[in-house]
């Protein structure tokens, strides 16, 4: 074997040997970064954990339900406005932070004052609480409490108009996630007891009621949107190109209280 011959592959094989040494070395790089990295994810994962813990811990109500007084169904969880005896019954399923609710009280809440008062009308209200989910916040939740404890104070109704006319500007807007923008309707509201009004929505007396509302509602599949208006089973609501306004409304219960009324 020549000089140079044996000079090549003693060159040849340092070079071999410091590839494998830089591979081994690569390889070990790879193992130490891929400890590291199970070890930031364990720690994350433990962080996220502790977080959905702490977070549910926090949102845990465990108190017991306390529907409104009069509620109404079999788990009381509507509540009723006007003669219980009415011959029309019109279902209303609402959330308070809900633009189109507002623009359908707007339009509407007078014609079903009336016929309330004339003891043709009965409505049955679903008060809903989904948009807090949707956009976040806590106004759908704290107003929905808010107006079982004016239904518990006899002056749902009276409420209900004062909440309904001053919505939020839209649904993004928490307005009455500040308990005090409702206790300030509540003081519009005459009779209104303002101390036991006060209590009841500072304390989130009906908080659970509230979320059982809601939870029912989550089970349900009739229902998509709101608002919706049922009478005898029929969303007068359904159509947006021809809403619903107060003239045919009064046309739909008067001919219902024609049918229940003996001599009409």
């Amino acid at each position: 074997m020549s000089k140079s011959t044996a000079r090549t592959r003693a060159r040849q094989a340092r070079e071999r040997l410091r590839a494998e040494r830089e591979r081994a070395a690569r390889r070990s790089r790879r193992k130490r970064q891929a400890a590291v990295s199970a070890g930031v994810v364990a720690a994350l994962v433990t962080v996220v954990a502790g977080a959905v813990v702490v977070q549910s811990g926090r949102t845990a109500d465990n108190r017991p339900v306390i529907a409104p007084a009069g509620a109404t169904g079999d788990e009381k969880l509507v509540i009723p406005s006007g003669r219980a005896d009415a011959p029309a019954t019109l279902t209303v399923y609402e959330d308070p932070r809900c633009p189109g609710c507002a623009k359908f009280e707007h339009e509407l809440h007078a014609t079903i004052n009336k016929l309330q008062d004339e003891g043709k009308l009965r409505v049955d209200y679903h008060i809903l609480s989904f948009v807090d989910r949707i956009v976040s916040g806590k106004g759908s939740k704290y107003a929905a409490n808010a107006l079982a404890a004016a239904q518990n104070a006899g002056k749902f109704r009276e409420y209900h108009d004062a909440l309904y006319a001053s919505p939020p500007p839209s649904e993004r807007e928490d307005t009455f996630g500040d308990k005090q923008a409702l206790l300030d309707l509540g003081r519009m509201v005459a009779g209104l007891d303002m101390v036991k009004f006060t209590a009841a929505v500072s304390e989130g007396t009906h908080d659970t009621w509230v979320k059982k509302v809601q939870q029912k509602f989550d089970r349900q599949t009739a229902v998509r949107a709101t608002p919706a208006v049922f009478l005898k089973g029929k969303n007068l609501l359904e159509d947006p190109e021809h809403p619903l306004t107060p003239e045919q409304l009064t046309q739909l219960v008067e001919a219902e209280s024609s049918r229940r009324t003996p001599g009409r």
